[in-house]
């Protein structure tokens, strides 16, 4: 797809900023509006403010047209929410904001409720304003103007739900030796080891194994055995009789004999007692298990994959962990999982795929901004894939059609420097022209847009202040003459 092709489809997937029309800011607090104003001049978007929402009133019933509002809740004459259900039923699509000092959990679902796009309570960060005009408007935000978006539109159809397929995304070296290594030990019919760090897939492994394997009709039961209690441990995996202990109120099969003829994958297996390992060695030489409570045996045909986070060599060392149960458990071999962080490679493939799947659930197609990629990439991923698949999860279901820096958590997405700034509470720093500039808007305001007055007052010339209204729009902004 060439760059024009490209950015066509952009603009007709994503809205775009509508013209040149101004942000409205509602606040009878002259520090807020101008806190808001200087960020939006940042990002070259007119504004224009009201103090009252009588005012504001004016300014819409006139016909003026603005791209969004951002609106105090608590005004000298009135409620913001009850002014957001008004002008909402003439204007349904516009974009409103409500910032409040004085809200609550109740204001604030009556709010969104009632068609609000956000809700900010004070003090809220600069960061937080910026954020709001980003997910209404993605194409203005700084990950996607430093260099646009990365892939396809992401609209579900990879890797449908329907399909019973594993799918294992693997395009660095070391993934692809695993998927080899995988489809090699498939083929044989002893058990396996998969380790590697929590998170890193070691589930995906040991089904794809089963599904390469003779016993892919067969079910795939798989067990945590960190999140059982060691004086169940045995019950659960294989099972117990009517009355063996308090609360076996019938006879129950256990994983082991619910995975007859197919494949058991016992996860964290280093988190067993010894007691446990000697039992479980047992089984895995004699292909039999007894249920808890009964003197019978069972003889089963199953596979088994275990799954540590450790290094089982060293947990054998340390006499934690039976060495004759690790060489049974490594009969086929055993798959070491690499870390995310060590297979840079497979991220944006990884994105995409889990992206797929979020859209699947939401029907809403995404795309992904530079900046965000750049962001998921460059992240040292301590959670593995697991991590990952939770992030994108997430920022898919939290985007408006584009991922952004500001969908992803602050881990990823760092902190802007506007951070610092909150609206509402302490004020920002300011180069000495801004503070200079705001300074002439204050006097200006309190002289009615008198120019001449307010040159008086300042003691600098007329001319000074026409300079600066018609470079900041403070006559469009005012209507000062």
């Amino acid at each position: 797809m060439s760059a024009a092709v490209k950015a066509a489809a952009i603009e007709d997937f994503i809205d775009g900023y509508p013209g040149d029309l101004p942000v409205l800011i509602v606040d009878d607090e002259v520090d807020v509006r101008s806190v808001i104003c200087g960020c939006l001049r940042k990002l070259n978007l007119r504004v224009a403010e009201s103090q009252t929402l009588s005012r504001a009133r004016q300014k819409l019933e006139s016909g003026q047209k603005f791209s969004m509002v951002f609106l105090d809740r608590c005004l000298p004459d009135g409620d913001g929410v009850d002014f957001l259900r008004e002008i909402l039923k003439w204007l349904p699509k516009l974009t409103v904001c409500i910032i409040t000092g004085m809200g609550d959990s109740v204001n604030a679902e009556e709010a969104m409720e009632c068609g609000a796009f956000a809700y900010l309570p004070k003090p809220c960060r600069i960061s937080q304003i910026r954020n709001v005009v980003f997910r209404r408007y993605p194409t203005l935000s700084d990950s996607f103007r430093n260099g646009g978006t990365v892939g396809p539109v992401i609209d579900g159809s990879r890797g449908s739900e329907t399909d019973s397929k594993v799918v294992l995304v693997a395009h660095s070296p070391q993934m692809i030796d695993v998927t080899l290594e995988a489809r090699k030990i498939a083929k044989m019919t002893g058990s396996v080891l998969v380790t590697g760090p929590s998170g890193s897939g070691k589930e995906v492994i040991a089904r794809k194994i089963h599904q390469g394997s003779e016993r892919s009709k067969e079910r795939f039961v798989a067990c945590n055995c960190g999140a059982i209690p060691e004086e169940l441990i045995e019950s659960e995996l294989f099972g117990h009789e009517r009355g063996s202990f308090t609360g076996a109120i019938s006879d129950r099969k256990g994983f082991f004999e619910e995975a007859d003829r197919g494949t058991i994958f016992l996860d964290e297996i280093t988190e067993t007692s010894p007691a446990f390992q000697v039992k479980l060695l047992r089984v895995l030489q004699e292909h039999r298990i007894t249920r808890v409570g009964s003197s019978q045996e069972i003889e089963l045909d199953v596979r088994v994959i275990a799954s540590s986070n450790r290094d089982l060599s060293q947990a054998v060392a340390a006499g934690s962990f039976r060495e004759d149960l690790y060489y049974r458990l490594n009969r086929s071999g055993e798959i070491s999982l690499p870390s995310l962080k060590d297979r840079q490679e497979d991220i944006e493939p990884l994105v995409f795929h889990f992206a797929h799947a979020a859209v699947r659930k939401t029907g809403r197609p995404v795309l992904f901004s530079k900046g965000a990629m750049m962001a998921l990439q460059s992240y040292e991923w301590p959670g593995n894939v697991r991590e990952l698949q939770s992030v994108v999860d997430s920022a898919v279901q939290g985007c408006n059609k584009m991922v952004l820096i500001g969908d992803l958590p602050k881990a990823l997405s760092g902190r802007h420097a506007e951070e610092a700034s909150v609206v509402g509470g302490s004020s920002p720093l300011l180069t000495l022209e801004e503070a200079s500039d705001l300074y002439i808007l204050e006097v200006l305001r309190r002289c009615g847009g008198n120019k001449r007055r307010a040159a008086e007052i300042l003691n600098i010339h007329r001319r000074t202040i026409l300079l600066k209204s018609r470079k900041n729009g403070w006559d469009k902004q005012f209507g000062y003459e």
